[in-house]
């Protein structure tokens, strides 16, 4: 469901770009959203594919890159204060 809804996020950020419109604070949900979804895909992967799977297999590499995504182009923390401060107007801490 969580893949969907980033799915179908993207098809409307690429739509209104398209159009003219311009990437704004918003980005910050889809980059939160998708490092967060990046390590529970992987994991789950990982999951069901059993302990073995951690020994010479290609969703363990996916998972240790994956596990970079909340720090990388900015850590969640920062843009989840950029989602407070200029998407919902909370006052800043």
């Amino acid at each position: 469901i969580k893949a969907q809804a980033y799915r179908l996020h993207t098809f409307g950020t690429v739509t209104r770009v398209s159009a003219g419109g311009e990437l704004g604070a918003e980005s910050s949900v889809t980059k939160v959203f998708w490092s967060e979804l990046d390590v529970a895909i992987h994991q789950t992967a990982l999951d069901m594919r059993g302990a073995d799977a951690e020994l010479a297999d290609s969703w363990t590499d996916g998972l240790l890159f994956a596990l970079g995504g909340p720090i990388y182009a900015g850590t969640n923390e920062i843009q989840r204060n950029i989602i407070a401060e200029r998407l919902l107007g909370l006052p800043r801490k």
